[in-house]
């Protein structure tokens, strides 16, 4: 332990040179294919929901090879999976043809992606930088079991932006991370989530939020946090990379990308703002940085007159949160809340901090939707060998709110204290209708009973209040009065965690 602290990465001696994203791409082939459309919109920013993984990796593949300039990546994790290896291919094809190439992380899952990553910082166009880094990284194991014990404060603070923006006029923002279960390739877990392509004001707006993270003190060269670099980095993931396109897997896996191609899409035109944390938010101890606390959105949903809906895979609305859905309720808004169940969720610690609102939010005449791990996806079979077939679990992962059929938020923020203080995250408001009825249905294709449970307040015996679980299981309607799809020994698990998990770290 003691070792641990004493190698610690001197901050004040490394170099962090500024770079900010494209001034001018106006000369860019993304720029010239929208400036048409934005000219007949003046004021507007374009959206494309995305709620497919196979969609959503296409379109990252896609902005990749288009862009002639500049790609900006802020990730909070980048998986050297099939899906990862395949996005690393692309954006190094890239950075060859001249673009410049920066790639933001955090550094809580840098191991996962590490070597790739390292490989890529060589290349002559691409940065990679770590944000928020475990300074205490020269002695394995106990550097991080130290710094984790003597500066918890800023450690469980970590950055959870998704942001993927390409020559400063196409962007990608939502709730996906970088890695198979994201993008359908998972041969077990499928995270449901839903991105928000954007073109017009509001990537510029992106853009500055992304230059700040990548400028701030708090970000540090990923070449200043491990060994020097070797000279056979570039080659050697140049090799990976050949070798990685014959594995079965992930040519099958290509095959079903080339066999679904992204069809073009209408734009929806609309005011767009986008709502970010500031950097200084993972630094302890500083009331003045602005966040998208809970008040935030709080004002936001008390401007609802008729409809609340709320997609988050993680909820845990506090007393305030409760407080303010009594409020709406009554003034006659439908509030209606779509979390994951305890069988889906990847996160059985917050499960267990959510499970403490249910009876609240059902009292409060709250419409509560559990999401069933036996989620049908409306794709064709997705996966046709034994490594990429099979049952998966699903598990919703998006991040989204519905006012009004009217105001729509997509974005990183989830519905909890670990989200409204401590992560920072970023999301884009839209004012529109015609997006806002898009979202509402989704919501209601998640929430059908074959997909979602809906939670009821029962009479037991003793006429005390019981949760009901109601869902459509072979077309009927089948109603459980205990958790459904848990064993007795997880529900005594989530019981305890339920009584004992800090809340605020949730």
């Amino acid at each position: 332990m003691l070792l641990g602290g004493c190698t610690a990465i001197d901050l004040a001696s490394i170099d962090r040179p500024f770079s900010h994203a494209l001034h001018d791409p106006d000369d860019t082939s993304l720029a010239m294919q929208t400036r048409a459309l934005m000219t007949n919109h003046p004021g507007l920013s374009g959206f494309r929901l995305i709620d497919t993984g196979r969609e959503a990796l296409l379109q990252r593949l896609e902005l990749a090879d288009q862009a002639e300039k500049t790609l900006d990546l802020q990730y909070y994790i980048l998986r050297s999976d099939i899906s990862g290896l395949i996005l690393v291919e692309h954006l190094l094809a890239a950075a060859d043809r001249g673009v410049r190439v920066r790639i933001l992380i955090d550094d809580l899952h840098f191991d996962q992606s590490g070597q790739p990553l390292l490989a890529l910082d060589t290349h002559p166009n691409v940065e990679v930088r770590i944000i928020n880094p475990f300074l205490h990284r020269y002695a394995p194991g106990f550097g991080r079991m130290f710094e984790v014990l003597s500066d918890f404060n800023r450690i469980q603070r970590r950055m959870h932006n998704k942001v993927y923006i390409a020559d400063n006029t196409v962007a990608l923002i939502g709730g996906r991370n970088l890695g198979d279960e994201y993008f359908e390739a998972h041969a077990s877990l499928d995270l449901r989530d839903i991105d928000l392509l954007s073109v017009g004001p509001v990537v510029p707006q992106l853009s500055v939020s992304f230059d700040s993270y990548w400028n701030d003190r708090q970000t540090l060269p990923v070449s200043a946090l491990v060994k020097p670099a070797s000279d056979t980095y570039l080659p050697d993931l140049r090799a990976l990379l050949k070798k990685h396109k014959q594995h079965p897997d992930v040519d099958t896996y290509l095959q079903y990308l080339a066999a679904n191609k992204v069809k073009p899409v209408d734009l929806i035109w609309a005011r767009g703002q986008v709502l970010a944390d500031f950097p200084c938010k993972l630094v302890p101890d500083q009331p003045d940085c602005a966040s998208l606390h809970f008040d935030r959105f709080y004002n936001l949903f008390r401007q609802a007159t008729s409809e609340l809906l709320i997609i988050s895979p993680y909820f845990i609305p506090g007393k305030e949160g409760i407080a303010l859905f009594r409020q709406l309720k009554s003034k006659g808004v439908d509030v209606k809340i779509l979390t994951n169940s305890y069988a889906a969720t990847d996160l059985k610690v917050v499960q267990a901090g959510y499970s403490r609102y249910r009876l609240p939010l059902l009292a409060e005449d709250v419409d509560l939707f559990e999401f069933k791990p036996t989620f049908v996806s409306p794709l064709p079979q997705r996966r046709k060998n034994a490594g990429l077939a099979g049952s998966s679990q699903a598990c919703m992962h998006a991040k989204t709110y519905v006012i009004d059929r009217r105001q729509v938020f997509v974005g990183s923020f989830n519905h909890d204290p670990r989200s409204a203080t401590l992560n920072t995250e970023i999301g884009i408001l839209v004012n529109s209708p015609e997006l806002a009825q898009k979202m509402a249905t989704l919501f209601e294709r998640y929430t059908q009973p074959r997909n979602s449970y809906r939670l009821y307040l029962g009479d037991d015996k003793d006429d005390k209040k019981k949760m009901e679980w109601h869902t459509e299981e072979e077309g009927s309607l089948k109603i459980y009065d205990q958790e459904p799809m848990i064993t007795w020994w997880q529900h005594v698990k989530n019981g305890l965690m339920a009584i004992f998990a800090p809340e605020d770290l949730l």
